[in-house]
């Protein structure tokens, strides 16, 4: 993708950079991101979300916005309902950048529940976001989103966004890494290195743990270690074998300290 900025832009991109960068927590630096972005794209509402992978699945929490928030509303406005092919970009194991009419075309989205019950009430219909992941951790989910009165986003506007992708995916990667107290959520190395050892786990069986543990799907850790599913099984048989467990659910539950079900 190409577009063009004028050197006005670019300067200023790269001062909204240099104050990202010297934000040092994660609402400053969300905080900072949504007020500079409105200088650069124009938009009505921004919200940012800690993305996390639970169970395979997408989870959204520690939302930062421009409106006054509500936690109820605030996760039902993003997570609740079919949001056509969303899981698919936040559990993606690179950042992307997306409009939601790429997604979906406008005349089918209308039609959706979630647009008539969650996105319509806010008055909100054309939204462009980016989801941020870094060595296969996911990071946070921005978006930024406006009414059908004003133009969906354009094509300058998911450039600008993919400027910033990689600075942006940096920064919030040293935050959350560095946040302790908000690890709860991501890859556990020293509970799977215990876990290994207890059970004389293999070097591959511990890598397979490992990235189920994740939430990474099967095809991926496939791709990842190069081998077939049947060997994925023989893989994940002898991991329940070993530590007299029966499906995915205790194996996250083992992992993290909270062993169910014998």
């Amino acid at each position: 993708m190409s577009s063009t900025l004028f050197d006005y832009e670019w300067q200023f991109l790269l001062q909204m950079v240099t104050r990202i960068n010297y934000s040092e927590t994660y609402r400053e630096t969300c905080n900072t991101i949504l007020q500079q972005m409105r200088t650069l794209i124009p938009y009505q509402t921004g919200i940012i979300f800690k993305t996390s992978r639970k169970n395979g699945q997408a989870a959204l929490n520690s939302p930062v916005s421009t409106e006054p928030l509500d936690d109820s509303s605030d996760h039902a406005f993003f997570m609740e309902g079919s949001y056509p092919h969303w899981n698919e970009f936040i559990m993606s194991p690179y950042s992307m950048v997306f409009r939601q009419s790429d997604i979906i075309p406008p005349a089918k989205w209308e039609k959706t529940r979630v647009y008539r019950e969650v996105w319509q009430p806010k008055n909100i219909y054309w939204g462009l976001f980016i989801s941020l992941v870094r060595k296969d951790t996911p990071l946070i989910v921005l978006g930024i989103l406006r009414s059908e009165e004003n133009e969906n986003f354009s094509e300058r506007d998911v450039y600008i966004m993919n400027t910033l992708k990689d600075p942006l995916e940096r920064k919030y990667y040293s935050i959350i890494e560095n946040d302790s107290g908000e690890s709860s959520g991501r890859f556990s190395r020293e509970r799977v290195a215990e876990a290994a050892a207890e059970y004389h786990l293999t070097k591959r069986e511990m890598e397979v743990l490992s990235m189920t543990f994740r939430g990474v799907g099967n095809d991926e850790i496939c791709r990842v270690l190069g081998i077939t599913q049947s060997t994925l099984n023989k893989h994940l048989s002898n991991l329940y074998a070993k530590t007299n467990i029966h499906n995915r659910t205790q194996l996250f539950s083992l992992v993290s300290g909270r062993r169910e079900g014998g």
